[in-house]
């Protein structure tokens, strides 16, 4: 061999890929951004929010898994040239739930234009499995999709949906899409910028304990163990208890119908699986009841935790006035919050604080960029 057949390894690297250039994704650029979990608390310990690829909400019924999912969809949906596509695989999403989202739901495929989510309605495993397929894939328009399967747990195959009750039908589960559906689409999901949200149920109890005897695993979730393997960030919901509710005056403790309603409570998350070591962290975020139009994290509450964290506020001793910090009202100095708007001195009372911020949204968006530009230098 002459000396100019010969090549070096650059060469002979640059030729492979070139030639299986449709084997890989090395010619591609990454997409990559950051989708808000709808808290400032949960966004903190997500650096951010959630990116492309795939995650996991689990946990336990009412936890607040579907109701999550559907606020990182509306957020995600904000984004240019984004859609989404809920797999409705179970019978939930009333219209009560799509009201309380805040997302311009689809049934019609001609109606599924830029910022709205397309409802399937199937549980058929190879039907929903080639339709996500066929989207990454065939995507000349370059559309960003955030597909929420609801849930993986109500996926069956086609061959035992025609089967007769008195046989045993194989719930498809996360084994069979993992070996399949992920295996084949994880790459192209995360480098492409796509994301998927996979919502399933807990079987038993987690062991984290490295000293007991039981086989240690990041969650008992459903879906087998290559799911848990592809996804990025694994999201369990905690069951809620008593202690959980927010009532309309904390101070007195006991609930009431008439005197002392519940107003909310905390939805609590712990993570299983993180990209940024925050593995086995719990999370602690306010809901409001009542709300519709993508409203029901109470994300007045935690701005006003974070004006306490960040002492922005203070309150002396035994007194329930809180005051403003001359540090927050420099801060607020030369932003248009509107020509009615005016720092009191002074507010009696958290409650009265909640309202105050809630009655002045331009005040609550600017405080969630300002908390949220923070949170991303932090992270």
């Amino acid at each position: 061999m002459s000396k100019e057949d010969k090549q070096d390894s650059q060469g002979l690297l640059k030729g492979f890929l070139k030639a299986n250039k449709s084997d890989h994704f090395n010619f591609e650029e990454d997409i990559d951004y950051k989708v808000s979990s709808g808290s400032l608390q949960f966004d903190l310990q997500l650096g951010g929010g959630f990116g492309p690829g795939l995650h996991r909400f689990v946990g336990m019924n009412e936890g607040g898994k579907t109701s999550a999912g559907l606020e990182v969809m509306k957020n995600f949906l904000k984004m240019p040239k984004a859609k989404g596509i809920y797999i409705k695989a179970e019978g939930r999403l009333s219209p009560e739930m799509r009201a309380r989202s805040g997302i311009n739901f689809v049934f019609n495929a001609d109606d599924w234009v830029d910022g709205t989510c397309f409802v399937f309605e199937s549980n058929i495993y190879e039907t929903v499995v080639d339709l996500l397929r066929q989207l990454i894939t065939s995507n000349e328009e370059k559309i960003k999709y955030n597909c929420l399967l609801d849930s993986v747990d109500g996926l069956i195959l086609k061959n035992d949906a025609d089967k007769s009750f008195d046989d045993c039908a194989k719930i498809a589960g996360g084994a069979v899409v993992a070996a399949t559906f992920m295996k084949k689409m994880s790459i192209a999901l995360a480098k492409r910028g796509h994301m998927a949200i996979f919502i399933s149920q807990v079987r038993a109890d987690i062991k984290l304990d490295p000293y007991s005897k039981a086989p240690i695993r990041q969650t008992t979730a459903t879906g087998g163990n290559a799911l848990l393997h592809f996804a990025n960030w694994i999201v369990e919901f905690e069951p809620r208890y008593k202690g959980d509710i927010i009532l309309q005056n904390p101070s007195l403790k006991k609930m009431d119908p008439q005197k002392n309603p519940p107003i909310g409570h905390f939805a609590k998350v712990t993570i299983k699986k993180s990209p940024n070591e925050k593995t086995n962290m719990t999370i602690s975020y306010p809901i409001r009841y009542g709300r519709t139009g993508g409203k029901s994290i109470w994300i007045e509450k935690e701005i006003v935790d974070l004006l306490h964290a960040w002492e922005f506020i203070s309150r002396k001793k035994n007194s329930a006035w809180i005051e403003f910090t001359e540090e927050f009202s420099e801060i607020l100095e030369g932003i248009n919050l509107g020509d009615d708007f005016s720092l009191p001195e002074k507010i009696q009372g958290e409650n009265n604080l909640f309202k105050f911020v809630e009655d002045n949204p331009k005040l609550s968006n600017f405080l969630i960029s300002y908390f949220n530009q923070a949170i991303l230098e932090l992270s």
